[in-house]
């Protein structure tokens, strides 16, 4: 087994290793600045200093537990960010970093995570904490193992399709949930967590984005048999999100079980400061008397009676009546007095910052205790191997949400995470894992989804369960989306009839299915220096339909679209029309997967002077385009508009994915030209 493992490892450090140079050439560091540098309390015994800043701009490259450079007027330090909370960050750093720079700035290298990544990869081998045999049996190298249970009647308001594949995860060591567009697979995901919880396993829920670990949470503690988990603490988030935790992130537990020691802390800390300023008034008064003291022997004509220092000086270090009583001694009683003060202030300070040291140190040890008692975390699935917190932690079941999006090497390690099971949830139609290498090695080893690796034929696979049951979209729409990419097999709850409603409203009322062939009337362009591309046309026309929508009372507005120019061009449009961005976002088509909204509009920009483009239209061989087009069709709920130059791909794409939808929509839908 251990030469198989080095094997996957060999293969997957090889494609890293490609990946990570292609990162450098393409995309090279970022640069976020921040202010208001101040030092953090750490434990006496701790071998880093944290420090606290400000970002002067929100930033999304920012990664919690990530390392980069501070850059100030003394030099440059490496740095982890240990926390993220809003604009706050908070660094931790093995030097000392100076606090009155004129300027900080974070360098940002985005390929330390895969660095970060080979490092565990490297250990794997040799490792006795990771459980290969889960991993192994993810990746279909060894026979998954299943143990019969009787069904205790999970999710009576479940379909029979996800009541199936809470069974099958609950009885097979290997499960994959396939979960097509609105299907319920979140939902089912958190019965699936609560009948393991009732089996006795410790669960780990982890994906490749914070938002999909965030739905997870949501619908998780949603349900009843969650409840006491919560409650008592033992279901764990872990992670920068902006999302609501439900009391269940690490740091609001950590501060909920740590209230006694947070109020000491707070008072160590105040008396500690003001024993640090009586001390500073002590030196300055000493300087005082003894400059006076030095002054007197040199000047022979000097009053010897007049008071050196004020009443209102010696108040800052005594008590009133006393200082009223020093006031009157002599210049060298009085040095002698406050010097005495000054030992007792620093033996005070001292023993207030000892105990400040050991509050920091218990808050630390409660996150670790916290994390030990946990029966389910959730995290990413990078931070599961830049934690330090969550590096050692081990589970039963490793349970991955969006696992067709991960890439393969770090499916590998989290799946060794679990003694007893590993769960894929996802679907193999929709985006596979990104990668920036055009490398076919690093495709093959790093971009497949891990259905295409194990289950390459779903349908007919004992350890695969299908959801096929959508409630997200019109019936026309998720008949539109069944057809094209689900072979038929994917229904339309009653419910999803309830989206007529949103049908109705404009544009075009009373269509769920609307195609606007733009006919050759558009041009499709480059922006100066990028190869992504963009059309003036279509994005006046997405604007146009937008706005309509929003005056006809629509709730919520996406603009979908496959190139990053276009949608750029569209943002633009919409901020110069004073269309606000929460009721119309635009994004590409990669950054809405997991989404949905009432109306979806679809620009697929493509047409003359230039040739279909291979998101939409593929190549030859192995292609995402159709996946690319489900995600961008499926997110609509109650209306669809796609704009397109119909003829332009039925004449030079013809066959495609893109090809393929035109002419189903344009069959099942409404199809119009008055866009122009």
């Amino acid at each position: 087994m251990k030469e198989l493992v080095t094997r996957f490892v060999n293969s997957f450090q090889k494609a890293v290793r490609v990946e990570m140079d292609a990162m450098r050439e393409q995309l090279g560091p970022f640069e976020v600045e921040v202010a208001e540098a101040r030092r953090l309390e750490t434990p006496e015994d701790s071998p880093y200093e944290e420090y606290a800043f400000v970002g002067l701009a929100p930033n999304d490259k920012l990664v919690l537990n990530g390392e980069c450079t501070l850059v100030h007027d003394g030099g440059e330090a490496l740095v982890t960010i240990v926390e993220l909370d809003g604009n706050a960050i908070t660094l931790r750093c093995a030097n000392t970093i100076r606090m009155d720079s004129s300027a900080y700035v974070l360098v940002i290298y985005p390929w330390f995570l895969y660095e970060r990544l080979l490092l565990v990869l490297e250990s794997l081998p040799d490792s006795e904490a990771f459980c290969a045999t889960n991993a192994l049996a993810l990746f279909g190298k060894l026979k998954p193992r299943r143990r019969r249970t009787l069904s205790e009647g999970d999710g009576a308001d479940l379909n029979a399709s996800q009541q199936h594949a809470i069974q099958l995860c609950k009885e097979s060591s290997v499960a994959f949930v396939w979960g097509p567009p609105g299907t319920g697979k979140t939902t089912t995901l958190g019965h699936i967590v609560t009948g393991l919880l009732e089996q006795g396993h410790r669960v780990l829920v982890t994906s490749t984005t914070n938002a999909a670990v965030d739905q997870a949470l949501a619908k998780l503690v949603a349900l009843p048999a969650a409840h006491d988990y919560l409650s008592n603490g033992q279901i764990v988030r872990v992670g920068q999100t902006d999302a609501d935790t439900f009391g269940a992130s690490l740091n609001d537990i950590v501060r909920s079980q740590n209230k006694d020691v947070r109020v000491a802390l707070a008072a160590m800390t105040a008396r500690r400061d003001k024993a640090r300023i009586r001390i500073s008034n002590c030196d300055a008064l000493l300087t005082m008397l003894q400059t006076a003291g030095q002054m007197h022997q040199l000047d022979m004509f000097a009053e010897s009676d007049r008071p050196v220092i004020a009443l209102v000086d010696l108040e800052t270090v005594f008590a009133p009546v006393l200082a009223v009583t020093i006031l009157r001694l002599p210049s060298e009683t009085q040095q002698a007095r406050i010097a005495a003060r000054k030992l007792r202030l620093q033996k005070v300070k001292d023993l207030c910052q000892e105990r400040v040291a050991q509050s920091v140190q218990r808050s630390h040890d409660r996150a670790a205790t916290v994390i030990e008692d946990a029966r389910v975390i959730l995290a990413t699935m990078t931070t599961m191997y830049i934690s330090q917190i969550l590096l050692n932690e081990r589970f039963d079941v490793v349970i991955i949400e969006e696992a067709g999006m991960a890439i393969l090497p770090t499916l590998f390690y989290c799946a060794g995470l679990g003694s007893k099971k590993a769960i894929a949830i996802g679907d193999p139609r929709q985006l596979p894992p990104i990668v920036r290498s055009r490398d076919s090695y690093v495709h093959q080893a790093m971009g497949r989804n891990i259905f295409e690796v194990t289950v390459p034929e779903p349908h007919t696979s004992e350890v695969v369960v299908m959801l096929d049951t959508q409630y997200r979209m019109h019936p026309i729409i998720g008949s539109l989306v069944a057809d094209l990419f689900y072979d038929g097999r994917l229904l339309n709850a009653d419910s999803t009839l309830e989206r007529n409603s949103i049908a109705g409203k404009a544009p075009y009322p009373g269509q769920p299915l609307t195609v606007i062939d733009t006919g050759g009337s558009t041009t499709c362009t480059t922006a100066e220096g990028s190869y992504s591309r963009m059309n003036e046309q279509t994005a006046a026309i997405c604007v146009s339909l937008a706005a309509e929508a929003i005056d006809d009372g629509m709730e919520s507005i996406a603009i979908v679209t496959p190139y990053v120019q276009q949608s750029r061009l569209i943002q633009k449009q919409l901020r110069a029309a004073h269309i606000s961005g929460d009721r119309v976002e635009c994004r590409t088509v990669h950054r809405f997967q997991g989404n949905e909204r009432d109306m979806v509009i679809f620009d697929t920009v493509d047409t003359h002077p230039m040739k279909p483009g291979v998101l939409l239209a593929g190549r030859k061989g192995r292609t995402s385009a159709p996946n690319l087009i489900n995600v961008s069709i499926s997110r609509a709920k109650g209306k669809l508009v796609i704009i397109s130059d119909v003829s332009y791909f039925h004449l030079n794409a013809p066959g495609s994915a893109i090809d393929r939808l035109l002419t189903a929509a344009t069959a099942a839908g409404t199809a119009c030209c008055d866009r122009h």
